[in-house]
């Protein structure tokens, strides 16, 4: 049986986690200028509404270097997409290598889908920063809103039909699919309630990302005698 698929996810989860790091440092701090229930600021912007809103999220103490590491940050966040969308790819190919579970086929294509709307995501999200003072960016904030979410549920769809896998696992894999369903979970109560459980839901998904790099560099195949 191939047990590379895992292996070769360890990079990618070694890089994501790198990337993160970075990102942690680049990204601006709150400022007392984010809509109710948000704590991060590019959270409270990939999930912001309305233009009083995105001028509320500009009135910081220095415009000109908080759109810069805003810039900064998005031009990142290219390269860690692609990190954390190979992640899951290779982590669902391996779990099609051990199980055959053709739900597998549907994971993969979440990666790529995830991939594709955090990039038509971040583009909406340059365009608010750059037009914000000057244009319209309702239409953007229109777009912004959908892409987001298809990003934010491709992500736990994937998490959701990793589930089954981990379940049949040892305690410490039982633990992972639970919190697989919890991530998919928030999720939805994320889209129906905006505010504070978008930040939960958020925070639920990092936690599954870093347990699954865990996963990856623990994981033994059983020995069958």
């Amino acid at each position: 049986m191939n047990f590379k698929t895992f292996k070769i996810a360890r990079f990618f989860g070694i890089a994501l986690i790198s990337c993160a790091v970075v990102l942690l440092f680049v990204n601006p701090k709150p400022e007392n200028n984010l809509p109710a229930g948000f704590i991060t600021p590019i959270i409270a912007l990939e999930f912001i509404q309305s233009p009083q809103e995105v001028a509320r999220f500009f009135e910081v103490s220095d415009v000109a270097a908080y759109v810069q590491d805003l810039n900064l940050g998005n031009s990142i966040d290219y390269l860690f997409m692609c990190l954390y969308s190979s992640l899951l790819f290779f982590i669902a190919l391996g779990i099609y290598h051990i199980t055959q579970a053709k739900t597998m086929f549907i994971a993969m294509l979440f990666c790529f889908s995830m991939l594709i709307f955090d990039g038509l995501e971040n583009l909406q999200l340059h365009q608010i920063v750059q037009l914000y003072k000057t244009g319209d960016i309702t239409p953007n904030l229109g777009l912004l809103n959908i892409f987001t979410w298809l990003k934010w549920s491709s992500i736990a769809s994937c998490f959701l039909l990793f589930s089954p896998f981990f379940f049949k696992g040892k305690i410490a894999h039982k633990i992972i699919g639970v919190l697989c369903v919890v991530c998919f979970g928030l999720c939805i109560a994320a889209f129906l309630q905006h505010g504070i459980l978008n930040e939960i839901f958020a925070s639920s998904v990092v936690i599954v990302f870093l347990l699954l790099v865990v996963f990856v560099f623990t994981y033994r195949p059983k020995i069958v005698e």
